[in-house]
C-alpha cells in the first residue's frame, strides 16, 4: 500500500509542472475597452461576459481588470510621451498581453407590433378579445481584436443578436443579459477560431470526419471546405508569412 501512495505521489508531482507550463503557454487576451454608444448603462457588465466565454474556451489566459486597468493608464501617459515602450513603433502599456478585444455598443432596443399567429390561434380557442404582441429585441456590436504585438487586425465583426417572444392578454419577456451572453460567446468564438482555424483532428474508418470544434463554433447545417495546407508564401523583403497554397480536397 506504501509504494502505491508513493508512485501516486510521484506521478502527480510529475504533471503538475506540465500543466503549470502549458498554462502559461497560452495567450493573454485583456478586454481593453467597451464602449457603449447605445447608453445602455451595460458595459462593464459586458466586458464581463465577454472576459468569462473567452476564459470558458480554456485556449487563453485572461488579464486580470485591476491589471488591465493600470495598463490602460500607462498607455493614456505614454501617448503624451511620458512614458516610454520596450516595443518601437508602438505606445506603452501592453507588452503582457498577447491580443486586444476592442467593442463597440451600437444598439439596443425592442419593437412590438401584433402577433398575427397567436391571435389566430386564442381566435380558435375561443378568446377573440385577446390583444396578442410580438416583441423583437435586438443587439448590435462592433468587435475589433487586434494582436498587441503587431496591432494586425484578427478578428473585426458585426455582430447582431436577436430575441423574439409572443404574448396574449400581456406583456413580453425579453432576457437582455442572455443577448449579451449570447454576443461574448459569439466573440469567443471569433477570437478562438481566427488564431485557432478549425482544422480535421481524424478520419474515422466510416469515413466521419472528426473535427477540432464543436457546438458553437460549427453548427447543423453548415457547409465548410476540407483543404489540404501546402507551402509558405512569405514576403521576400520581411520573411512574414503572407499566405499559403492550399489543394481543396473536397
Amino acid at each position: 500500500m506504501k509504494k502505491l501512495i508513493l508512485g501516486s505521489a510521484l506521478a502527480l508531482w510529475a504533471v503538475v509542472p506540465s500543466i503549470t507550463q502549458a498554462q502559461k503557454a497560452k495567450p493573454v487576451v485583456a478586454v481593453v475597452r467597451i464602449d457603449d454608444l447605445a447608453h445602455t448603462g451595460q458595459a462593464a457588465t459586458f466586458s464581463s461576459m465577454i472576459e468569462s466565454a473567452v476564459a470558458g474556451s480554456g485556449r487563453f489566459r485572461l488579464m486580470e481588470r485591476e491589471q488591465m486597468g493600470k495598463l490602460v493608464g500607462e498607455q493614456t501617459r505614454a501617448r503624451g510621451g511620458v512614458v516610454t515602450t520596450n516595443s518601437p513603433g508602438r505606445a506603452g502599456g501592453f507588452e503582457g498581453v498577447d491580443y486586444l478585444i476592442y467593442g463597440t455598443i451600437t444598439a439596443l432596443g425592442t419593437k412590438s407590433g401584433a402577433d398575427a399567429g397567436s391571435k389566430l390561434l386564442h381566435g380558435f380557442l375561443g378568446d377573440k378579445n385577446a390583444g396578442c404582441t410580438a416583441t423583437v429585441a435586438t443587439l448590435a456590436l462592433d468587435i475589433k481584436i487586434t494582436d498587441a504585438a503587431t496591432s494586425e487586425i484578427k478578428y473585426v465583426s458585426r455582430i447582431n443578436e436577436q430575441q423574439k417572444d409572443s404574448a396574449c392578454g400581456g406583456r413580453a419577456e425579453i432576457d437582455g443579459a442572455a443577448l449579451m451572453r449570447s454576443a461574448a460567446q459569439k466573440i469567443a468564438i471569433g477570437l478562438v477560431t481566427s488564431i485557432y482555424p478549425i482544422q480535421v483532428a481524424a478520419v474515422q474508418g466510416d469515413g466521419t470526419i472528426v473535427l477540432n470544434y464543436g457546438e458553437g463554433a460549427v453548427s447543423p447545417g453548415q457547409v465548410l471546405s476540407v483543404v489540404a495546407r501546402g507551402k509558405e508564401i512569405r514576403d521576400p523583403a520581411t520573411g512574414e508569412v503572407l499566405s499559403a497554397d492550399e489543394t481543396r480536397l473536397g
